[in-house]
């Protein structure tokens, strides 16, 4: 076995910095990207900006009257109906199917809250329900409805109401087979 040498360490021992392997190197500290934090605020902001401008642009006030479309208002119980008045959504897109007649009361086996009757025969009544207009307090009045036709289990049509045209106040109904059989 080799000897042990001591080593003196207060001696410097000067070596090519090639032949040194064990340089004394500083270590810097990574850095860390800043672009990344940077990409997230920014895409957060756009994000944020553009459901902004859509909500300007599409969406309708919570009672379902859009302020930018003439003509429609918003239907209350303290609003004054009068003959051509245009209640509910414009969009045309959604709401694209229309009919005519007297709105009443009741819908069909849990099928839509009121009916649009449009002659005597029940055959021919179109069902429907709304969540943009208070269908309550048009009972009886003659009514043109834009709405979306919609899949009904008994109701031979079944329409989400978007839209409402009020054409006559206070219309009677018409007779139903049932009544004019009665007498």
């Amino acid at each position: 076995m080799d000897e042990l040498k001591k080593i003196n360490l207060t001696e410097q021992v000067s070596l090519d910095n090639d032949n040194n392997p064990m340089e004394d190197r500083v270590m810097e500290p990574v850095k860390k990207s800043k672009l990344i934090p940077i990409l997230a605020i920014v895409g957060i902001l756009l994000g944020l900006g553009t459901g902004f401008y859509v909500a300007q642009k599409k969406l309708l006030l919570a009672d379902g009257s859009d302020p930018k479309v003439a003509g429609t208002q918003a239907l209350t119980s303290s609003t004054t109906v009068k003959v051509g008045d245009v209640f509910g959504s414009a969009d045309e897109k959604t709401f694209r199917d229309q009919t005519e007649g007297v709105l009443m009361a009741g819908g069909i086996d849990g099928e839509g809250s009121h009916h649009i009757e449009r002659g005597a025969n029940a055959s021919q009544w179109v069902y429907v329900t709304s969540s943009i207009v208070d269908l309550d307090l048009l009972v009886g009045d003659r009514v043109i409805i834009w709405g979306e036709t919609n899949q009904g289990k008994k109701a031979g049509w079944l329409m989400d109401v978007g839209k409402l045209k009020v054409l006559e106040l206070s219309v009677a109904p018409a007779e139903t087979d049932a009544t004019s059989q009665e007498q």
